[in-house]
């Protein structure tokens, strides 16, 4: 063992490259998401990478998990932190799950872009 208690014969785990959070999938906008339900706070965390290499841009919301109140928070959350309305965002996958995917409407062209920018700008949590 070490000092600091690692095992020095274990090598770091290596990650290969990560899949980023913003996509276009059939010519609309997706951005991944890992939400926190019922946290104290409702709030953009930053991005965070996930245990299989995914990007996702972390969420607290204070929402409890039931009836579909925590993923309303994250449209709102979402909708208000880009000026846009709640109708342009739609949860396609993972509505039941804390990793989500969230599609934005409009033209990818135009969305993808601001949203990078927006998305370059969160620190890393």
């Amino acid at each position: 063992m070490a000092a600091g208690g690692g095992d020095v014969n274990r090598p770091e785990p290596s990650r290969g490259p990560v899949e980023p959070a913003l996509s276009i999938v059939r010519g609309a906008t997706r951005l991944r998401l890992r939400v926190k339900p019922g946290a104290s706070r409702l709030a953009i965390l930053g991005r965070t990478v996930l245990a299989d290499d995914q990007e996702a841009v972390a969420l607290a919301i204070s929402a409890p998990p039931e009836g579909g109140k925590a993923n309303d928070a994250v449209v709102g959350l979402l909708a208000k932190a880009w000026r846009i309305p709640k109708s342009r965002l739609a949860i396609v996958v993972g509505t039941t799950a804390r990793t989500k995917v969230i599609e934005i409407a409009g033209d990818a062209a135009v969305v993808s872009p601001t949203l990078a920018t927006w998305l370059a700008g969160l620190p890393d949590v």
